[in-house]
């Protein structure tokens, strides 16, 4: 039986919005609250941990100064 293909950090977001609409929407039962819940906090947990290794891998900018290759760290604006 083939592997089931590993959704996407843009899938994976976008499934997580549609959770969320459906839970303010107020018109889902308790069960159907209770699931979707669960399963947008699992989604939310792989988004954020997606986002992490992405930083992790942008940590570090290679910059030329002075004909020399130098390392620096990424700096965002609004970062930690």
């Amino acid at each position: 039986m083939p592997r089931k293909k590993e959704a996407s950090f843009e899938e994976n977001l976008a499934n997580l919005e549609q959770i969320v609409d459906k839970l303010e929407s107020g018109e889902a039962s308790l069960k159907d609250v209770i699931d979707n819940y669960t399963l947008g906090m699992e989604l939310s947990r792989k988004c954020l941990a997606e986002l992490k290794s992405v930083e992790d891998k942008m940590n570090v900018i290679l910059s030329e100064e002075d004909g020399k290759v130098v390392e620096m760290p990424l700096e965002l604006e609004g970062g930690q």
